[in-house]
């Protein structure tokens, strides 16, 4: 993890605004700015795996994953807000090596709140990127495998790419100059790995530590499963 901080990196924050206006000429009041933080929602909780059909067609009792530690590392995100009638727009851009605690969903470093101006949205967007610039891997989940018959097995999910993945909220949101708002990112596993069988898990190599490693190079048809299914960020909520 030292490489991930062996570079400098810059911090860029760039807004552009527009905004229609009967005299252009005329000097403009000075706007209202509301501040919006940026919360990482990890899910850790157990979820089942896809259940496999038995002989009379019925669904089996399936195992479960848990992944309750690792990490994500972000090389950039962008944020992207249109205001109510498209008069008004806010674009951001965050270019640092940010690593999200998967156990705690706590960044390191800390995202800095970001100032925008107050009004009502309908559409806020934010794009994350994955940083690839080293041979380490911009994801690690470790977890453990729990098959139908109960017995555990300790699973690492690596994933290294410099993909990015977007995700859009639609509908009103109201950012206010004397009430923060938060967005909330979420990071879902379940989602990554909806398609995963019990079949495949039990068809699954294990290392020499005894640890099912879905990688690149390790169990690439289960890695192949994930990297379709991978949908980054599955949510964003704004609360105030």
């Amino acid at each position: 993890m030292k490489n991930l901080f062996s570079k400098l990196l810059v911090f860029t924050i760039v807004a552009g605004i527009s905004a229609c206006s009967s005299d252009d000429s005329a000097e403009q009041p000075a706007q209202e700015q509301a501040t919006l933080s940026v919360n990482f929602n990890t899910v850790t909780s157990p979820f089942d795996i896809q259940a496999q059909a038995s002989s009379i067609n019925k669904q089996a009792s399936g195992g479960n994953f848990v992944f309750d530690d690792g990490f994500i590392t972000l090389s950039s995100m962008e944020y992207e807000a249109e205001s109510e009638n498209d008069l008004e727009s806010v674009e951001f851009e965050l270019e640092q090596v940010v690593v999200i605690d998967f156990a705690t969903g706590i960044p390191t470093p800390d995202i800095m709140a970001i100032a925008i101006p107050a009004g009502t949205y309908e559409e806020v967007e934010i794009e994350v990127e994955l940083f690839d610039e080293t041979e380490e891997p911009s994801i690690v989940l470790n977890g453990t495998y729990t098959s139908p018959n109960g017995t555990a097995h300790p699973v690492r999910f690596e994933f290294n790419s410099g993909e990015e993945f977007e995700v859009e909220r639609e509908g009103t949101i109201v950012f206010t100059e004397d009430q923060p708002a938060i967005a909330e990112i979420t990071f879902d596993p379940s989602v990554w790995f909806a398609l995963v069988t019990d079949e495949d898990m039990e068809s699954a190599n294990k290392n020499m530590d005894g640890i099912i490693v879905i990688s690149e190079d390790h169990n690439t048809d289960i890695f192949e499963t994930v990297e379709d299914g991978l949908d980054l960020v599955t949510d964003l909520e704004f609360t105030n």
